[in-house]
């Protein structure tokens, strides 16, 4: 269910993070860390060893908690240190699904941060959608990240319209976001599958019925959370929800058994 439309600009941030990393070669693993990364490859370095192989299997590890993720790059280059001190791989992404994509978004949205704080103080009450999605666009992608993290009711409302996952992903997770602003953004076409697993998962909304509703009908929802969302729901919701537009074709025929076995 879920999609990555083809946008290259977005493709080219690349960012320096501390993010932990193991490189898996040559039978062994080797602890390293991703000195930069971009959503298109990851610079490692470490005591690396200087494999002769074209394609590797790594790991990236949050510096908190137990976020990680398992991706298969190219060599693009393997050579010592600058300053004569282990080595330095440059790898490009390959074999990208969409697990593996969704879940690089969310460890790039839990874990930039920007360096000065960003707003958009600038913008007229009443500004137009496009006005709105305009500002957001002129402020830096780490910068919107960190801004939805930790933004003001007002601010979470015009971040609601950014068209970029991991800012999303990154206000989902604010810890003001109230099941309203739920509600809300569970309708943008934005959202990875991997947010709106969480926005099932918060314990603070977790339990409202339209924004399960909501969950349930999105076009990138995974299956499993969406018959998760739906287990407990009773005749009378399961008759409201196949009402609705957009049901995926399987869960609509899940949910129709259901209502014939009561």
């Amino acid at each position: 269910m879920s999609g990555h439309p083809d946008d290259s600009q977005r493709q080219g941030f690349r960012f320096r993070t501390d993010f932990r990393a193991e490189l898996l070669v040559n039978g062994g693993s080797f602890a390293c860390e991703a000195e930069n990364l971009s959503r298109s490859g990851v610079l490692l370095v470490g005591d690396l060893p200087a494999s002769s192989a074209e394609t590797v299997d790594f790991v990236l590890k949050a510096p908190t908690g137990n976020l990680t993720v398992q991706l298969r790059g190219r060599v693009i280059r393997n050579e010592p240190g600058a300053d004569g001190g282990g080595r330095s791989i440059a790898l490009q992404f390959v074999d990208m699904d969409d697990t593996r994509r969704d879940a690089l978004e969310v460890l790039l949205a839990r874990r930039l941060q920007a360096p000065t704080a960003a707003t958009l103080d600038s913008l007229k009450p009443g500004a137009s959608a496009a006005e709105i999605k305009h500002a957001l666009e002129a402020i830096p992608l780490p910068q919107r990240i960190s801004l939805a993290s930790r933004a003001s009711l007002k601010e979470r409302e015009l971040l609601r319209l950014d068209s970029n996952a991991a800012v999303l992903e990154a206000l989902a997770h604010n810890p003001n976001f109230g099941v309203l602003e739920a509600r809300g953004l569970a309708g943008s076409a934005y959202l990875l599958p991997g947010t709106l697993d969480s926005l099932a998962s918060n314990p603070r909304f977790k339990d409202d019925e339209e924004l399960r509703m909501a969950i349930a009908v999105h076009p990138r929802v995974s299956m499993t959370t969406a018959e998760r969302v739906t287990a407990d729901f009773k005749l009378p919701q399961l008759r409201k929800l196949l009402a609705k537009p957009g049901l995926n074709q399987v869960l609509r025929e899940k949910l129709v058994r259901k209502t014939t076995q009561r």
